[in-house]
């Protein structure tokens, strides 16, 4: 896996023209830390001070803190990190110190966990999940998913196998012969 300063490099030499903003001020992050009340794990806040206020990470898209950035990038999520993890504290499965990073649209989600100094990385699917077991924590930190999306390697978040939730059995198995069954095979 690359160093901190090596995937940081990476980005900035990876972004598309135009597309890194400028950091973010050093207040917005601060801010933001209070609000929550848990850090930025370091890989994420040295991102957001020293490489850009969001838009990087996968499709270059991860939520900016400040207004500025919205508007100098024509955004495509015109939302701001502090109000959208506002909405999703309103979720009751959501841990508090989960914070959404960006989405991979399809109501996709990649969270980070700022509980965590490595950025322990969680997704979010409600397309394969009851909304009690959409959010999931994964098997990655934010240096394994920074690096799988600038390899181009990274897939969108995997939920874990089912459980005998009756309010996930809707998603599977699906009747439909060309849609695929859940790993481990249809009967479990």
């Amino acid at each position: 896996m690359l160093l901190d300063d090596e995937l940081l490099a990476r980005i900035r030499a990876e972004a598309p023209p135009g597309r890194l903003m400028p950091p973010a001020p050093t207040e917005a992050v601060t801010e933001f830390e209070a609000a929550i009340g848990f850090p930025m794990p370091p890989l994420l806040r040295r991102l957001y001070l020293e490489v850009s206020d969001g838009c990087f990470g996968r499709w270059w898209s991860a939520l900016p803190l400040t207004d500025e950035t919205l508007t100098k990038n024509g955004y495509l999520e015109p939302e701001l990190m502090p109000d959208t993890y506002a909405r999703w504290q309103q979720r009751s499965a959501c841990p508090t110190s989960v914070v959404p990073l960006l989405t991979g649209g399809c109501a996709i989600w990649s969270l980070v966990d700022f509980g965590t100094a490595e950025g322990r990385m969680w997704g979010w699917d409600p397309n394969v999940r009851c909304e009690a077991h959409a959010i999931f924590p994964e098997k990655f930190t934010l240096a394994d998913r920074l690096t799988g999306w600038l390899d181009d390697t990274d897939e969108f978040p995997e939920p874990p196998d089912f459980t005998d939730c009756a309010a996930c059995s809707r998603f599977w198995p699906k009747p439909d012969p060309w849609w695929p069954a859940p790993r481990g095979g249809a009967d479990q």
